[in-house]
């Protein structure tokens, strides 16, 4: 199984200039844990719901708090080829919960660990 077959494609992107408590209000709406953040249609980083709490727990404003002080920078991403299987080596290895999904250097999609697992993957 790729990649491909298990990710979601309609993913939620924000700036990285924009505030911090709008990310969060925005994955709140959608109902998703984390944010690519793409700057020009670059991907530049990950917002996780993680972030949200480890900078409200550093005493951060979120309203004066912009996403690239929190976002974790230049995330490992995959291709929509990518096996399933290693996808999720590498996701239990490092310690994430989403993985971008890039092709030519173009989002495309992003997978959790829900997604793998709910269809099966094995590190």
């Amino acid at each position: 199984m790729q990649i491909a077959q298990v990710m979601t494609c309609n993913v939620l992107t924000v700036s990285p200039r924009g505030e911090l408590d709008r990310a969060a209000q925005l994955m709140v709406e959608r109902k998703v844990g984390s944010a690519v953040v793409v700057d020009d249609g670059v991907i530049v980083g990950i917002i996780t719901e993680r972030d949200v709490l480890q900078a409200v727990a550093r005493g951060l404003v979120p309203w004066h708090t912009q996403v690239s002080e929190c976002m974790t920078a230049e995330p490992f991403v995959v291709g929509p080829e990518t096996p399933a299987d290693e996808a999720l080596a590498l996701m239990m290895t490092k310690g994430f919960r989403h993985l971008p999904v890039a092709e030519d250097g173009r989002l495309v999609g992003l997978v959790s660990l829900r997604d793998l697992v709910s269809q099966g993957a094995k590190p």
